[in-house]
């Protein structure tokens, strides 16, 4: 349960979070009603890769590793942002492993739980499923735009190999 302190200054956190900015103050402390403050320790394994997500993650402070499901480094995450909003709203399993760092702070929302508000109040579904849009939408367009410019790379490097 999260301390009635706490909750003025997550629901100002979380309007910030492009997922979550469409929704009014009730909905995201209805979101909060149903959640759990997280403070792993280091190198505590939060989801593990080829797993299904039964719960949103949301890192508020600190630091998550990201990696593939070798257990190679791809990034590391920082700031507030959601993980796992992909796998709890498709079902499809993860693709990548996360790992806790020192200082990691989390909200983690148990997707039945979710699934049930969502249910409960159509209003908040449609703001939370047209920003899920939106995001992926800025995701394929950020992928697109780095695959035209490796395509350019490569283009290139052909070039310097046919010369």
């Amino acid at each position: 349960m999260i301390d009635a302190s706490e909750r003025g200054p997550l629901v100002k956190m979380l309007l910030d979070v492009p997922l979550f900015e469409a929704l009014d103050y009730t909905q995201i402390g209805a979101m909060l009603d149903i959640a759990e403050m997280l403070t792993p320790e280091a190198d505590v394994v939060l989801c593990e890769s080829r797993s299904m997500d039964e719960r949103l993650l949301i890192l508020l402070n600190g630091t998550l590793r990201l990696e593939s499901a070798e257990g190679e480094f791809l990034d590391e995450m920082v700031g507030v942002r959601v993980i796992g909003e992909m796998g709890v709203f498709t079902g499809q399993l993860r693709s990548s492993r996360v790992v806790s760092r020192d200082g990691a702070q989390l909200l983690a929302i148990q997707s039945t739980e979710l699934e049930a508000l969502l249910e409960e109040d159509g209003q908040f579904a449609h703001h939370l499923f047209s920003s899920l849009i939106k995001l992926l939408y800025t995701r394929l367009h950020d992928i697109n735009s780095e695959v035209a410019g490796l395509h350019g790379k490569g283009g290139k490097l052909r070039g310097r190999v046919t010369e």
